[in-house]
């Protein structure tokens, strides 16, 4: 007890900066464990930009709608067809799942950005820098994440050709 009496001043200031580091991990962390998406999502997956889609999906009153494109008849256009599949995200297992556009019937859609419960899907991004002289940041769009209320959860999506359809309700 003598040497906690004489060393006070020495353990207030050591305690400090671990007490500061404890709280700023805490705010980082916590929001994650009680913070859950809780709104899977559909989305699509194209073989290729640069083919001929056949399809075209979109959300009209919370339904999926499917309207065939109308291909050019023009020689020096002549893409080959692009292979498109649907997919449910599920936020709770992290994964992936093949749906035909016929189970979608069956489904509500929301085709806002923005989730129900205030999540939504965003680019990665990387920064590079030489400080204190160039700082510079951009995309990296092979990584999305869904993010909201101070919490990101890095999705792993099939494909590299990503479009979001809807949330679903």
């Amino acid at each position: 007890m003598e040497i906690i009496k004489k060393n006070i001043t020495f353990i207030v200031g050591a305690s400090i900066p671990i007490l500061m580091i404890l709280f700023v991990a805490g705010s980082i962390y916590l929001p994650g464990i009680f913070i859950k998406p809780k709104y899977n999502f559909l989305y699509l997956v194209e073989s290729s930009s640069y083919y001929y889609n056949k399809y075209q999906y979109s959300v009209q009153n919370g339904a999926l709608i499917r309207s065939e494109t109308q291909r050019r008849e023009n020689p020096n256009y002549n893409l080959p067809q692009s292979k498109s599949t649907l997919y449910i995200y599920d936020v709770v297992k992290n994964e992936s799942k093949e749906i035909s556009f016929e189970q979608t019937q069956y489904l509500n859609f929301d085709s806002n950005a923005v989730s129900p419960d205030g999540f939504e899907i965003v680019y990665g991004s990387r920064s590079n820098s030489f400080f204190p002289f160039f700082f510079w940041s951009e995309n990296d769009y092979d990584i999305r994440y869904l993010k909201g209320h101070n919490v990101s959860k890095k999705l792993q999506l099939n494909g590299p050709s990503f479009r979001f359809i809807g949330w679903i309700k």
